[in-house]
């Protein structure tokens, strides 16, 4: 599987999409300084899981099937591996950049506080970022799906659609964890002390409220590991019309 993943990786190389990992990042920290200021820390953290990291995501993971898609998955057929093995490596390559987006963002604010205004403290604005990185993993596999029938662009443009339209306007419901969109937007609020619509927590509001992180992971994760096998047993039904 390490090999699966590496030669992914390799595919993307060179790629506008790779570049993204960094980029993204650095323009979120960007558009945070101009709007913000001294607090782009915190502006920056708002972007990020509101527009930006909902793109990124969007972006990548679509590039990642449409490649295969538009060669008439010569690139697959030909290997001598399982497709579903070939599914969950690139699955696992998408979910590895993720992380290093994730990692950088808070690596940048993080060292950007320390110079102006530290409004999330190193450890909350982790937790806040590994948060959002593991309820957006079950999006990957779902993107991939979603460009596998419609391409690239309508792919993107429903995806990231539906992360502006049903995150924010649900986060703050207390059934929230229904909509799996909402579930970032919620999870990191006792973390960067934010509403999602950037404003800061009054003291003692619920959205401070801790408990019910875990029930929403859960619910993330398991739905990810639905998609990731949903995935697997499409995308070998699609290849296979190629052989």
């Amino acid at each position: 599987m390490f090999g699966m993943v590496r030669s992914e990786l390799l595919k993307m190389q060179h790629t506008f999409a790779m570049k993204l990992i960094l980029f993204a990042p650095l323009t979120t920290l960007l558009l945070g300084y101009i709007l913000s200021g001294s607090y782009a820390q915190l502006s920056a953290y708002n972007w990020w899981y509101t527009i930006i990291l909902p793109i990124l995501v969007s972006m990548l993971s679509a590039n990642m099937i449409v490649r295969e898609r538009n060669s008439g998955m010569q690139n697959i057929v030909c290997l001598p591996v399982p497709f579903t093995k070939v599914w969950i490596g690139k699955c696992l390559a998408l979910t590895l950049l993720i992380f290093v987006s994730n990692l950088f963002l808070w690596l940048i604010t993080t060292a950007v506080g320390f110079a102006a205004n530290m409004a999330v403290s190193p450890l909350d604005g982790f937790i806040g970022c590994m948060l959002l990185f593991l309820t957006y993993l079950w999006q990957i596999p779902f993107i991939m799906l979603l460009a596998s029938f419609m391409g690239y662009l309508p792919a993107v443009i429903l995806s990231v659609g539906a992360n502006l339209l049903l995150s924010s306007a649900w986060a703050e419901k207390s059934w929230f964890f229904l909509d799996p969109y909402a579930i970032p937007a919620r999870v990191v609020c006792p973390f960067f002390k934010m509403h999602p619509n950037g404003v800061s927590l009054e003291s003692g509001s619920p959205l401070l409220d801790t408990s019910t992180i875990l029930p929403a992971m859960l619910v993330s994760l398991m739905l990810a590991a639905v998609m990731l096998w949903i995935g697997s047993r499409l995308f070998l039904r699609g290849v296979q019309k190629h052989d």
